[in-house]
């Protein structure tokens, strides 16, 4: 491992910020690759470097490992015939590039001063050449004194360890990462690590890049990335790295590749390497060879020191020990010294063991094949065995010199550094290599290359050379960008310098869109934890453009099997402002697989996982959202949306709870917004997220396990609160308080309409009631006008139920906008308390004649058209059974849940079968039940009464934590299918229900009881005389299909008792599916599932104004006590009831 100077930056990026393109794409890091992205960099161009080494251990490719020799090949050994003709027929073709690169990594010889003594020892025994050996120290690319390098960054004085082949770095090293790589970065280059490149694609004259992510350990499964290089993608991979990329590229239908046809303690000992015998000179180029020194670093040293003894033990002769018996004890008594004091030990057999490293040529005899996804190295051939004896024979008499003893541990051959693989042709063809002079791949057999596709590493390396390759590699790479450069018309910087390169320094350039890294605001630190998820499921594309069920789009999906994959790894952010209560963001990265929407998993690139966000669009539900920017292959972008919905349905159910956490409902956008696929992904099982839970770890920054023990303990609050709300909702209260504060501060209703004028006006019975006027937007519309009737929402509320200005587009808001003025009631159960205790709903149809009567004064030529949701509908019909108001005096009606005859839904009938719950209040805490405390104090009693009804029996999917909703299902029934509200409405129900007095509810229940609506004395009003009263009233009877105030089967009855009394063509009926009792009204969706319908019906009724059918039906009437049935003869498909057998709408 790299021990790297502390005043050094760190280089490489999360994959998470790569982009999807660069102009350049760097496969590798070693010396081709530095060289590459450093000239690439410098000529403005944006690159990406993918290593699939980390950071500190892998980038940098082979420079962290080797010794640093910087040596070039002799221009006998260039000029032979395997290079291409471009280099061999030019002495001077390397030259300029061996000096770049000798500028950049500054090679020198080891300082004569204090000279190792293994140095010493190779000095001494070249002389036994003469003549025909040359001594020298070889240049090493390592400081010997302390300074900065070509590139700026602070460099140590080497520290004479000889583990530098260890990867072992005292600071001294001046490797890729502190010349070429930091190079690049300062010039906007951006690395990535633990990228491990499988094979390329080209797409036109671009590049696709296919990698696999290693950058995090743990991960679920094994997440397939790519990236376009636009103009250049470099293969830098090294000589078996390359050459395995081209020959999987094959694989993948990629044309560019063939077979390989090439090589491929105390006393510190000094660097690995610090000299040589150069046995060069000879006739035939390939019989030359180097001797270096060499050095055993200390982890291995005990491994070497036992198989050498093993080695002495095989090779040990009798006759030497009686030819020289006080040699052999001598190296007995090493050996046993080595062994008990350790292989350091002064006078030891290790520390008297000298090691040579001889560079020669070989025969070219290694072959690389693909099989299983998998490389296969060969070696065939003619191993040069003659040559090999003449190194040998030569060794021998340098040892024998020494009085030592020669020791080769087994009998193959060894490569220090492959070359080769995808070589150099020599005829400039396919026929004869790979790449051509410049690296460019060759298409086929032809001269014809892929132009932006380059190899630049040991893999173009047509032969052994001889010597360390590290100085020809960079050359060569160096002389290939050079001269691709001046074909692009490309201009490198090669003057500026970079200044001193510090921990703190920053880029000079940037190529960043703005685009990315935007989860770095002040916002939010990184906790220094992240975690892998995994979700599998089935995806419908194409899906509807709106409106589409998720799990309806998962059933399609699993039929046409198209299945979607998601694996994200998220970092996990913690808000430090902006907010007033603890919050989790995650910044995702990952993959998105779907052949449906692409052919090749998709890059979600800085997407973002907001932890537990409570949910505007529902009541008491909280999500855990996704936002996951996507880009394909094909080059669309698309935005992956996922929600995982908590509502109180889980509360005491551990499988709810567990389907609620585990399961992502998914909806796919293209760059316009419109919807192109939808469908459910699910964490496949309990093992799949016991495999998530243990991939939690840290990110490359520091991070304490406290951090991460506080968000998990954040996370299980979280689905606490949600399991055991029924028992703590009176204690910790989440329906949000200081939201409705803000509601009642800041006035967020500023933006709706207001009232035009608010008139009082006087009943026939001297009781004042108020009339809110909105005028239409347009004001020569023709509309005709429209009175809104409430319900029972008691005294003095905030807002009418018609017109809520948390409500996105309230009914009023509607039809104003539509041309229609529009006039809200208050009727006299909601102004004055002492008014309001004594009144009854009977009562207040002198309200609606009064308000008529105004209406009809102020528009002269047309008639209003009423709509009348519950209670406000009873006293309707009240008013025109008994002939307060008459027939010719309304447009129409739409009538919501209820109008003539009246069934309670299960519960409620319970609470209405007898009085007594109505007087066990009224003892407790009098005639007025409070919904809203805004202006009281909440007495003991109340708060009692407020856990009891948080045990109120609704529905798994209707629980909530809001008191005012306790209390209005309580005292109504539950209003609404919680779905159907959004947060805003349903955190302030106590602004438009405050209350309502007992004796009203006495009222309505003693009507539930009857059927019908009673009037004060209980006396039913649904008789023959009044029912001919309502002849000529179209009307609209709306019902929503999960009422549970007022059932279904209420407007059924009227509406079958109407239109067999008065004829078909005048009456309407609209079950809304699933929809309550009013969301209807006040719904979040109502303007669309509903609105829509009341219209349709008030332009009807225009239509038609003059040509309503009056004539009855054949009726035979009967009396039973005191309301009437209707019994129907020759009405087939029906029964005695008056019921249809059908379905009505």
């Amino acid at each position: 491992m790299e021990t790297r100077p502390g005043d050094y930056p760190i280089l490489s990026l999360p994959v998470g910020e790569m982009k999807h393109e660069y102009d350049v794409v760097v496969v590798g890091s070693g010396y081709g690759a530095g060289v590459a992205a450093s000239r690439m960099a410098r000529a403005g161009k944006g690159v990406a470097v993918l290593e699939v080494g980390r950071e500190w251990r892998g980038l940098g490719g082979g420079s962290l490992i080797n010794a640093g020799v910087f040596l070039e090949a002799t221009p006998e050994v260039i000029q032979m015939s395997a290079w291409p003709a471009e280099i061999r027929e030019d002495p001077d073709a390397m030259a300029e590039y061996y000096a770049r690169a000798s500028t950049m990594l500054q090679p020198t010889p080891y300082p004569e001063t204090d000279l190792p003594a293994k140095t010493k020892h190779l000095e001494d025994t070249g002389q036994q050449f003469g003549k025909a050996g040359s001594f020298s120290r070889v240049p090493l690319t390592t400081f010997f004194e302390r300074g900065r390098n070509a590139s700026g960054v602070s460099m140590c004085a080497n520290q004479r360890s000889g583990r530098e082949s260890t990867g072992l770095d005292d600071g001294s090293k001046n490797s890729i990462p502190v010349t070429y790589l930091v190079d690049a970065w300062v010039w906007g280059a951006e690395i990535f690590c633990g990228c491990e490149v499988r094979y390329l694609e080209r797409d036109g004259s671009s590049y696709i890049v296919h990698f696999v992510c290693h950058e995090k350990s743990g991960r679920i499964g094994e997440q397939q990335l790519s990236v376009r290089a636009k103009e250049f993608c470099f293969l830098g991979a090294g000589a078996l790295g390359t050459t395995e990329i081209l020959l999987r590229s094959k694989k993948h239908g990629y044309n560019s590749t063939k077979d390989i046809n090439g090589v491929a303690g105390s006393n510190r000992p000094g660097p690995t390497i610090t000299s040589m015998i150069d046995l060069r000179e000879v006739n035939n180029p390939l019989e030359g060879y180097i001797i270096e020194d060499g050095c055993i670093p200390e982890p291995i040293a005990p491994v070497l020191q036992i198989l050498l003894i093993l080695q002495t033990i095989l090779n040990f002769k009798f006759l030497s020990l009686l030819c020289s018996p006080l040699q052999q004890i001598r190296r007995v008594r090493a050996v046993l010294k080595s062994l008990l004091l350790g292989p350091l030990v002064p006078g030891g057999a290790m520390q008297r063991t000298a090691t040579y490293l001889i560079m020669s040529h070989d025969s070219n005899e290694i072959t690389m094949t693909m099989r299983n996804d998998e490389p296969r190295l060969e070696a065939v051939g003619e191993r040069r065995g003659a040559n090999i004896r003449r190194i040998k024979y030569t060794l021998r008499a340098i040892v024998r010199g020494t009085s030592a003893s020669m020791v080769s541990c087994y009998s193959d051959q060894v490569s220090a550094h492959l070359l080769g693989g995808a070589t150099m042709s020599r005829n400039g063809t396919g026929s004869e290599g790979v790449t051509n002079h410049l690296g460019q791949v060759f298409m086929g057999h032809g001269a014809e290359v892929h132009a932006g596709l380059v190899c630049c590493d040991a893999s173009v390396i047509p032969m052994s050379l001889g010597v360390n390759p590290l100085a020809t590699i960079t050359a060569l790479a160096e002389r290939s960008v050079a001269l691709l450069g001046k074909k692009r018309c490309l201009e490198f910087d090669l003057e500026t310098k970079n200044g001193e390169i510090n921990a703190d320094s920053r880029p000079r350039v940037s190529h960043s869109t703005g685009k990315e890294g935007k989860h770095r605001d002040g916002d939010y630190v990184s906790t220094g934890w992240e975690f892998t998820e995994a979700l599998e499921g089935y995806i419908a594309v194409p899906a509807s453009a709106s409106g589409v069920d998720c799990h309806i789009a998962e059933r399609e999906g699993r039929i046409s099997s198209s299945l979607l994959r998601i694996i994200l790894t998220v970092e996990i952010y913690r808000r430090v402002q902006g907010a007033t209560e603890p919050r989790y963001k995650g910044i995702c990265t990952g993959t998105v697989s779907c052949r449906a929407l692409s052919r090749l998993p998709m890059r979600a690139i800085s997407g973002e996982l907001d932890f537990f966000v409570p949910d505007e669009q529902g009541t008491d539900s909280t999500t855990l959202s996704y936002t996951l920017p996507l880009r394909n292959v094909e080059g669309t972008e698309l935005t992956l949306t996922g929600l995982k919905t908590i509502d109180l349905s889980s509360a005491l159910s551990i499988p709810r709870l567990w389907k609620a956490t585990t399961t992502v409902e998914v909806h796919v956008t293209d760059a316009r917004g419109e919807r192109i696929g939808a469908g459910v992904v699910r964490i496949p099982g309990m093992s799949s997220l016991y495999r998530q839970m243990r991939t939690f770890h840290q990110t490359k920054k520091p991070a304490h396990i406290s951090m991460l023990v506080v968000f998990l303990l954040y996370f299980m609050f979280q689905l606490i609160v949600v399991f055991f709300h029924p028992l703590i909702s009176r204690f910790w209260d989440r329906a949000h308080p200081r939201t409705q504060e803000k509601e009642r501060s800041h006035g967020r209703d500023s933006g709706k309409q207001r009232p035009s004028a608010i008139h009082e006006i006087v009943t026939s019975d001297n009781v004042k009631v108020k009339l809110d006027v909105y005028n239409a937007a347009k004001t020569d519309s023709q509309q005709p006008p429209i009175l809104f009737l409430p319900g029972i929402t008691g005294l003095n509320p905030a807002h009418s139920i018609f017109t809520l200005p948390f409500q996105r587009c309230n009914m009023v808001e509607y039809f104003a906008s539509r041309g229609h003025r529009c006039y809200v009631l208050t009727p006299r159960w909601g102004l004055d308390e002492r008014v309001a205790g004594e009144c009854t709903v009977f009562d207040s149809r002198l309200d609606i004649a009064a308000a008529l009567e105004y209406i009809g004064r102020a528009s002269e030529n047309s008639k209003p058209y009423i709509v009348a949701h519950c209670q406000g509908s009873v006293a309707l019909s009240m008013a025109l059974l008994t002939g307060t108001i008459k027939a010719d005096q309304i447009l129409g009606i739409t009538a919501n849940s209820v109008f003539m005859n009246q069934v309670f839904a299960y519960w409620n009938a319970i609470k209405a079968s007898s009085p007594l719950l109505i007087r066990a209040y009224e003892l407790l805490d009098g005639p007025y039940f409070p919904i809203d405390f805004s202006t009281r104090t909440k007495s003991v009693s109340q708060r009692i009464l407020d856990f009891l009804l948080s045990l109120y029996p609704v529905p798994r999917r209707d629980r909530c934590s809001s008191p005012a909703c306790h209390r209005t299902s309580f005292a109504f029934g539950l209003l609404w299918n919680h779905r159907n509200l959004d947060r805003r409405i349903h955190d302030n129900i106590d602004r438009f229900f405050t209350g309502t007095s007992t004796k009203s509810l006495e009222h309505i229940t003693r009507m539930d009881s009857a059927g019908s609506c009673l009037d004060n004395n209980l006396n039913s009003l649904l008789t023959i005389e009044n029912l001919e009263n309502l002849r000529g009233v179209p009307i609209l009877f709306i019902s929503g299909s999960e009422n549970e105030v007022f059932s279904p089967e209420t407007t059924l009855k009227d509406y079958e008792l109407l239109r067999r009394a008065f004829g078909e063509g005048m009456y309407r009926r609209f079950l809304v599916d699933g929809y309550g009792h009013l969301d209807p009204i006040v719904g979040k969706n109502a303007e669309r599932d509903v609105y829509w319908r009341v219209k349709g019906h008030v332009e009807c009724c225009l239509q038609n104004e003059h040509t309503r059918t009056n004539e009855p039906n054949d009726l035979e009437f009967r009396t039973e006590g005191e309301h009437c049935t209707l019994n129907y003869s020759n009405q087939p498909g029906k029964d005695m009831n008056g019921v249809s057998n059908g379905t009505s709408c």
